[in-house]
């Protein structure tokens, strides 16, 4: 079993606005696709990842284990990137003359 990387997006975005419709707008879905993505997540792990009432989405303990997951992914990402980004000999300077 592997996470999908387009669940997981769907999944954060409800896990930061704490609303359905503000989270489908910022990953560009349309709500009725980004429930599926939850749900079919949610049915993958065989477990409630957030709690629906009207006041918008909560998370339950799943739920923050698996933001705890996403933030970490999303840090060591990050340090991967900066880490292959940066220059691997040190850059040489000096003069050069030509004559």
């Amino acid at each position: 079993m592997r996470l999908s990387a387009s669940q997981l997006e769907a999944f954060v975005a409800v896990a930061r606005t704490r609303n359905f419709t503000r989270a489908a707008q910022a990953v560009h879905l349309t709500q009725s696709a980004l429930s599926q993505r939850i749900q079919a997540l949610e049915e993958m792990l065989a477990t409630s990842l957030l709690i629906r009432d009207r006041a918008g989405a909560r998370l339950t303990e799943a739920g923050e284990k698996l933001l705890r997951y996403c933030q970490a992914q999303g840090g060591l990402e990050a340090e991967l990137l900066a880490d292959l980004s940066a220059p691997s000999a040190p850059a040489q300077g000096g003069i050069v003359r030509i004559g």
